[in-house]
């Protein structure tokens, strides 16, 4: 597939710096239990930059997928927004590799996305920088290999 990934700093992310459009999140957190006000945050940010996708990762990866869903409602009950077509997920029991993988066939995705042009973004909540790990794992992609 023609998905670029990109490593980002969830601090980065909360200011900010993120694609404009067209994106695809996986988001993990695995060791400290995420604080909801900050993540409501993220979420708004990443509404409003164009996210097609959002994955929840890691033993807290169901509560972040919830948050996004229950901002969403929030937003859409309170603020009229307008439509908001992220797709969610949550991925408690699967490996890192896994869900990476998963991100390049992301499918469920809204009529305006454009296939041929989707930035996969991953970030960490717990602030372990896993960049040379998911090069591991593309390496391994490109050379054929399909996690469990």
């Amino acid at each position: 597939m023609n998905r670029r990934a990109v490593w980002i700093n969830y601090s980065d992310l909360l200011n900010g710096i993120m694609p404009k459009s067209n994106w695809v999140c996986m988001a993990t957190s695995s060791n400290s239990h995420p604080d909801e006000d900050t993540f409501d945050k993220f979420t708004r940010k990443t509404i409003e930059n164009g996210l097609l996708e959002f994955k929840g990762h890691g033993n807290f990866g169901e509560k972040l997928h919830d948050w996004f869903d229950q901002t969403i409602m929030v937003m859409h009950a309170m603020e009229n927004p307008g439509a908001i077509e992220v797709m969610t997920t949550w991925h408690n029991g699967e490996s890192l590799a896994d869900v990476f993988w998963q991100c390049f066939g992301a499918t469920c995705l809204p009529d305006t996305a454009d296939y041929d042009n989707i930035i996969v973004v991953i970030t960490d909540l717990d602030n372990e920088n896993r960049m040379s790990e998911l090069k591991g794992y593309m390496t391994k992609f490109q050379n054929g290999w399909i996690p469990e």
